[in-house]
């Protein structure tokens, strides 16, 4: 039986698995920014700043300490899968592929992002007067000083609790960051960061603040020479949007790595929260380059987070692996879970190898298995095809979560197969692969890159030809109408560039 399986190396792994030091903040496993927190009374955060920034991480999917998130690190670096007398489902699963298991290692990156993130938005309140008095001025680290209060370390530790730990794990988790220099103890002096402020005249965000931090909690960051801050963060002055960002880059032994990852919130009246992390990463040395992106999207289940039992989730997670060879591998992860368990369908598609894995499953409040379907195809020979499933479908206690697509508030389409003037989506040279941006009207990314509004994949599925893609869309309904899209590539020296596709009437419309 030929079951070729190439687990691709997520482009967050790197991310998450090193060891800390004093600060993480400025380091590759803390690359996503560090601003999704929840709206605190008595908050130590400047009114003016946005403090509701995401929605609460479901139990079932947090990141495990062991089990099948520690086993998928093990095994990621295989690129063939041992296959067994077991049964194909049986081998999947003790080889760690999962569903479950993909969103077990993005919920991975959002706990490094939400466990310290308020210190950020408390270290950042302490001169954000200062700096907004003179905008477009940067304001020294250590311009201000924060002695950290009870108040303060409350903050902490609810920002960490949103994660899906219990109340008494979060303490622990707290207790060990401060151990470890990352969050500051009670009482202690902490200087504020490097900080600019700025007014902006776009539609999209009305105010903007980049920042930086030293490698040390306790030491002040100078303003940078090159006026290059770690990073930003923008949002409308009635927080109903924000949206932010870091880049970083890394050269070790002639392998340059570089990503850039940011996180898109949006909160309306009458509309569900959503909060969508993006990271694009590429990899080059020896004059090969590999370039991956990852998305997750977060949607609460009910439009009053008030309503959002057990903090239900509906999630998009998707990976894009394009090789040095132009090989790409694409996974996706589609479902709905709360803290106790889920539903979730995942696509695992290699052109270049010829398969596909198509499962279901289902996971308890533990994250343990209860259900898992494999459906495996061999392009190159249907004989190889194969089917086998575990467990028990219980759609008693999992059926809420059951559909067979999942939407988000603001979703657009886009039709790929009305024909586009000089060339569109899915067309020339781009008919097996393509990816774009969506932008506001008149705003080119190749200048305001983190100005998009929307981002999608679109590709052929050589199994049968058929064409497959999607969309996230944080505009608002009023840019539906006169939004361009422009094509997204990297280059071979890992330049991300962009070219502006002439969009024909009624291409992009709200479901």
């Amino acid at each position: 039986m030929k079951h070729f399986f190439l687990i691709f190396l997520l482009s967050v792994i790197t991310l998450v698995g090193c060891k800390k030091e004093k600060d993480e903040s400025n380091t590759l496993s803390a690359l996503v920014t560090r601003f999704l927190v929840r709206t605190f009374l008595a908050s130590s955060i400047n009114s003016e700043l946005p403090s509701n920034l995401s929605v609460a991480v479901p139990r079932s999917i947090r990141k495990p300490s062991s089990g099948l998130g520690a086993s998928f690190l093990r095994n990621h670096k295989s690129n063939k899968m041992a296959f067994t007398n077991k049964g194909i489902a049986q081998d999947t699963l003790d080889y760690g592929f999962t569903g479950q298991n993909f969103l077990t290692e993005g919920t991975g990156i959002v706990a490094e992002i939400l466990r310290d993130s308020k210190k950020d938005l408390v270290l950042i309140s302490g001169s954000y007067n200062i700096a907004k008095a003179s905008p477009g001025v940067c304001i020294p680290g250590g311009t201000g000083t924060v002695r950290i209060t009870q108040a303060m370390e409350d903050e902490f530790l609810e920002g960490i609790v949103r994660i899906g730990l219990s109340d008494e794990e979060a303490r622990g988790e707290l207790v060990s960051l401060q151990n470890e220099g990352i969050l500051p103890f009670i009482g202690q002096a902490v200087p504020t960061p490097a900080m600019v402020y700025r007014r902006l005249s776009n539609n999209e965000y009305d105010v903007e603040i980049a920042y930086s931090f030293a490698d040390s909690i306790g030491t002040p960051q100078p303003c940078p020479s090159n006026n290059q801050f770690q990073k930003s963060i923008k949002f409308k002055d009635d927080k109903s949007k924000v949206f932010s960002s870091i880049t970083r880059s890394l050269k070790v032994f002639g392998i340059s790595l570089s990503v850039d990852a940011s996180i898109t919130y949006i909160t309306q009246e009458g509309k569900k929260d959503k909060a969508i992390l993006n990271i694009k990463q590429v990899t080059s040395g020896s004059g090969n380059t590999d370039k991956s992106t990852t998305r997750f999207t977060f949607e609460e289940c009910a439009n009053d987070t008030n309503a959002n039992s057990n903090n239900c989730v509906t999630l998009n997670y998707s990976n894009i692996y394009d090789d040095a060879a132009g090989n790409k591998i694409t996974t996706s992860v589609k479902g709905r879970t709360n803290d106790l368990g889920g539903y979730v369908l995942t696509e695992y598609i290699d052109n270049a190898d010829n398969f596909e894995y198509y499962l279901t499953e289902t996971y308890d409040t533990n994250g343990e298995i209860t259900y898992f379907a494999v459906d495996y195809y061999d392009i190159d020979d249907s004989l190889n095809d194969d089917y086998e499933e575990l467990g028990t479908l219980d759609t008693d206690l999992y059926g809420e979560f059951i559909e067979t697509t999942y939407t988000f508030e603001w979703d657009v389409y886009v039709d790929f197969t009305t024909p586009l003037p000089s060339g569109g989506i899915g067309s020339g040279g781009y008919a097996s692969y393509d990816a774009f941006v969506i932008m506001p009207n008149g705003v080119n990314p190749n200048s305001f890159p983190d100005e998009y509004i929307g981002w999608g994949e679109f590709y052929e599925n050589e199994s049968d030809s058929s064409i497959s893609y999607y969309v996230d869309f944080y505009g608002t309904s009023d840019q539906v109408t006169n939004a361009d899209v422009w094509r997204y590539e990297v280059d071979a020296n890992g330049n991300e560039v962009y070219t502006q596709l002439l969009i024909a009437p009624n291409v992009i419309y709200e479901l």
